[in-house]
């Protein structure tokens, strides 16, 4: 035990430290190989063991596609059809800030992606209209969240490697508590709209006018459509969903906005595998740091602790999420994943959930480190834009937060919400 404490130790010194967290993640992991003789081989076998998977390479593909699709315009098709549909309600610009990230999830499957991409356009178009700049961060930041959740999902795919877990039945059971996210947030908006005595003029359109947008906006519609029902129907794994998401995007940006050229590929290209290396050296590295955890019985560990602590399911399972909250202040949701996922994911099985259940709770409960200080990536994107510090935000993130672990608990306790999707793929 002794081993584990000092490993986990010297990785949070280093994150503390501002290294980066595959630069942590590699002396923690060569450090321990050191002190606990492992052979060096380990390294290299275990380096590339942690991203030679056939399911990885699905992230790459939704990674491209998604970049395709932003080169393409498609954000501002997105927002105008939020707009349209709900821009005409009270605290209209609020609700088509959710919205539109709830569609942008279905693309790319990145929450900062879709804090980048809808961020950009609505926290300026927020603020113009006379939007506090702390609200308008706060609510695009939470509503990024949404990203990862609903399908598809770098974060399910991660989750799903570690834990040898169907990749298509967490993405479609994130589906349910991804727009239930939404809704949450929305009622956020429609209280604080009112509670913060905004009277903005409401947006008026006429039902052709929604067609019309709508029938504009198919083209990015499709795209969600095809990565879920593609799935459902067997046409496809999740990893060919991506190449057919990317062979889409492709089509719809070169004959049908005309808006993506050659030049703009070139650039997707390159943005599309920084992005993608990024995640990989993560998981490459990462794969060391696991193995050593396995040797040194970190899942028994856990598991007697916690499970053999506390015998019933549900505190058992409470205690685990608040360890998991308290760590993503610190720690950005994808490297949790990567300690973690394996673990709780036993831990999950020994306390007798279905184990497809238990990985959408932890994603989404991992998920509210991304809008919570000093780390939250999320939030970081979000108030870069919106020009604040991540305090003048914190008191309009609070409710949202909230949404967030509410949506936790729904899952927790009904599980039918990710069963019952996820017994579709």
């Amino acid at each position: 035990m002794i081993h584990i404490v000092w490993i986990f130790a010297l990785l949070m010194v280093l994150v503390f430290l501002g290294l980066p967290i595959f630069i942590a993640f590699t002396i923690t992991s060569f450090a321990a190989v050191l002190v606990l003789d492992i052979p060096l081989s380990v390294i290299a076998v275990k380096t590339f063991g942690g991203i030679d998977s056939f399911s990885l390479m699905a992230i790459p593909f939704f990674i491209l596609a998604g970049n395709i699709m932003m080169e393409s315009e498609i954000t501002e098709r997105i927002v105008s059809f939020a707009d349209a549909l709900v821009g005409r309600l009270k605290g209209g610009l609020g609700h088509v800030t959710v919205v539109s990230s709830m569609i942008f999830a279905g693309i790319q499957g990145s929450g900062v992606a879709d804090a980048s991409a809808v961020g950009s356009v609505m926290i300026p178009s927020m603020i113009k209209q006379g939007y506090e700049k702390d609200y308008a961060v706060a609510l695009l930041a939470s509503a990024a969240t949404i990203g990862p959740i609903i399908p598809p999902s770098i974060a399910m795919i991660m989750y799903a490697y570690y834990t040898e877990l169907s990749v298509g039945k967490l993405f479609l059971g994130g589906f349910v508590p991804g727009v239930l996210i939404g809704i949450g947030l929305m009622i956020v908006n429609a209280v604080l709209f009112r509670l913060r005595k905004y009277d903005f003029q409401r947006r008026r359109s006429s039902f052709r006018e929604f067609i019309v947008t709508t029938w504009h906006s198919m083209g990015a519609l499709i795209m969600p459509m095809i990565i879920i029902f593609g799935i459902v129907g067997g046409v496809f794994t999740p990893t060919e969903s991506g190449i057919a998401a990317t062979v889409y995007g492709l089509l719809y940006g070169f004959l049908v906005s005309k808006k993506l050229t050659f030049s703009k590929l070139g650039k997707c290209l390159v943005d599309s595998a920084t992005t993608t290396a990024g995640v990989m050296i993560i998981l490459a590295v990462a794969g060391v740091f696991s193995n050593i955890l396995t040797r040194l019985h970190f899942q028994d560990a856990v598991i007697s602790t916690i499970v053999g602590g506390i015998p019933d399911p549900y505190l058992a399972t409470l205690a685990i999420m608040l360890m998991i909250i308290v760590l993503g202040c610190f720690i950005d949701p994808s490297v949790l994943i990567v300690m973690f996922g394996t673990t709780v994911n036993a831990a999950g099985i020994a306390l007798g959930f279905d184990p497809i259940h238990y990985g959408v709770l932890m994603v989404v409960t991992m998920l509210i480190g991304a809008i919570t200080p000093p780390v939250g990536s999320m939030l970081f994107i979000a108030c870069s834009i919106g020009g604040i510090s991540m305090e003048q935000s914190l008191k309009p993130l609070l409710p949202c937060i909230l949404i967030l672990v509410i949506v936790c608990l729904m899952i927790l306790f009904v599980p039918g919400i990710v069963t019952l999707a996820a017994g579709f793929a």
